[in-house]
């Protein structure tokens, strides 16, 4: 039995998670897994990429509103999700001979990235509604909070990145 099968029975429901979001999941053989690591990526970029068109209007409105309070932090969190985005599109240098041992942890990574990154849009896109509909009380607070997510978004894809040799 190929490491592989090893790791989608161990970890099963992120695994059918994964084919369920992204057709032919496989990191089974080197052509395969640099295929689906394109389409992970290109997937999560696009859940971020939702993520920048939903604080984009909130930064305007605080810049048309002088509310400068409120512009900087939301221009960080902005400058956090495009550090994540370059990451995304860096491509990864990729080795026959190398291949990724510990299957279930990068199934469970790409899950966690995925999981988490879906959250952050929707987190965003409440915190746009009430920011534009005059109900964004605490959005210093709220920024600080996305900025960790951002930034543990970055450490799981780092790590990930890092094992499969990038």
């Amino acid at each position: 039995m190929s490491e592989w099968v090893k790791a989608t029975g161990e970890v099963k429901k992120e695994f059918k998670e994964m084919e369920g979001a992204l057709r032919g999941y496989s990191y089974r053989e080197p052509k395969k897994a640099e295929s689906t690591d394109k389409k992970f990526r290109r997937l999560v970029g696009e859940e971020t990429g939702r993520c920048r068109d939903s604080l984009f209007p909130m930064i305007e409105a605080a810049y048309m509103d002088n509310d400068m309070d409120n512009a900087g932090p939301l221009e960080e969190v902005m400058q956090w999700l495009d550090i994540f985005i370059l990451e995304l599109g860096l491509p990864l240098v990729w080795d026959d001979k190398a291949g990724y041992k510990n299957f279930a942890k990068l199934i469970r990574s790409d899950v966690t990235l995925l999981r988490n990154s879906r959250k952050l849009s929707e987190i965003l896109d409440r915190m746009q509604k009430e920011v534009l509909h005059g109900k964004g009380h605490s959005v210093i607070r709220k920024c600080a909070q996305l900025k960790k997510y951002i930034s543990d978004l970055l450490t799981v894809f780092k790590r990930r990145r890092h094992a499969l040799g990038g």
